[in-house]
């Protein structure tokens, strides 16, 4: 991360990683995966509630999506009346945790959707597929590098993104995003035609459901900069505009999302590896980036034992030897700007 802590790290419920967390990354958000959590409900819940488990579940459920701080607690301490779990330690150690999974306390957080059940469904079955027992670090490297080359084949894949309400928003970000991120967006753009907006008199805006199914957001629209804020908070907790702030710029007749709101993670040319031909002009920040992980993987399995070491020094003085006696063939080292680069 070249000096620089994340916004958020996610992890599963563990005292040591919160610690770990709280000292080494002051400033970092310590997000625990909700679907970890409701993972272990079963083996903590259901033999000491029996019949009521299901019910417990189903509350449990609807208590971790409230926005309100305030809502959340409230409802926590009925929950915990009802089900007779004042006393039960892993309630207690939900509680602890509450500002690390529960929606209200989270919302403000970016987490690039990697809460949502769909990326723990697919996350899962991608390491079932490249994972087993006796898998090493180095395989596991490798495989991922190879499902991270199948990114390439995204400008093939855009031809396959139907467009489905004909609004020039989702032709202009199906030309922009890469098919995931596209398919999510087309998701708020066809539920934001479902919303009324009521202006208010300080120029934002009130968004309904036109059957009032859940409860009312306020978007604010601010045109100097092209800045749009919804009360949901959706596109600061996953990079994703929501229906909200897209059913307001469509009554501003915004026939495309200004450039703010796509994100970089989420764009076709967006790469690991930024070496292609198309992206031969690159900073020194981009190349930092680029080579940043596999050196970070290497230092630390060199430093296994003196062997590992004397083998890697020994081949990378020799690498760079050979780099610095390559000619320059052309312009890519003049439009690295070395502002980031040092020698030691």
């Amino acid at each position: 991360m070249r000096g620089r802590c994340p916004q958020t790290i996610l992890t599963d419920i563990d005292s040591g990683l919160r610690e770990a967390i709280a000292r080494e990354l002051p400033n970092t958000k310590h997000v625990v995966c909700i679907w970890h959590i409701l993972s272990k409900l079963s083996s903590w819940f259901s033999l000491p509630l029996g019949s009521q488990y299901a019910d417990f579940k189903a509350d449990f459920n609807m208590l971790c999506h409230l926005e309100s701080v305030e809502d959340f607690e409230h409802q926590w301490n009925l929950l915990v009346a009802r089900f007779g779990l004042v006393s039960d330690k892993h309630i207690a150690l939900l509680f602890s945790y509450r500002a690390s999974w529960a929606v209200s306390y989270i919302r403000s957080y970016f987490v690039a959707r990697m809460l949502t059940a769909e990326f723990s469904q697919s996350l899962d079955s991608f390491l079932k597929r490249i994972l087993s027992a006796q898998t090493c670090l180095q395989v596991f490297f490798e495989q991922v590098g190879i499902a991270t080359n199948l990114q390439s084949q995204t400008r093939e894949e855009v031809h396959y993104m139907h467009i489905k309400t004909c609004m020039p928003i989702e032709e202009h970000a199906r030309s922009i995003l890469t098919p995931y991120a596209f398919n999510v967006l087309q998701h708020e753009i066809m539920l934001s035609m479902q919303y009324a907006t009521t202006e208010m008199a300080n120029g934002s805006y009130l968004v309904r459901h036109y059957r009032k199914m859940d409860g009312e957001f306020l978007v604010i629209w601010i045109p100097d900069n092209e800045q749009i804020h919804c009360s949901c908070k959706e596109f600061e907790h996953s990079g994703t505009l929501c229906r909200h702030s897209l059913r307001v710029l469509a009554v501003k007749n915004y026939f495309e999302l200004p450039e703010r709101y796509f994100l970089h993670r989420w764009r076709l040319e967006s790469s690991l590896v930024p070496m292609g031909v198309e992206n031969a002009q690159i900073s020194s920040e981009e190349c930092a980036q680029a080579f940043h992980s596999v050196a970070a993987t290497l230092l630390t399995e060199s430093l296994i034992s003196k062997e590992r070491f004397d083998y890697v020094h020994r081949e990378l003085a020799g690498l760079l030897e050979h780099v610095r006696n390559m000619p320059v063939v052309d312009e890519f080292a003049l439009n690295i700007a070395p502002n980031n680069v040092s020698e030691s």
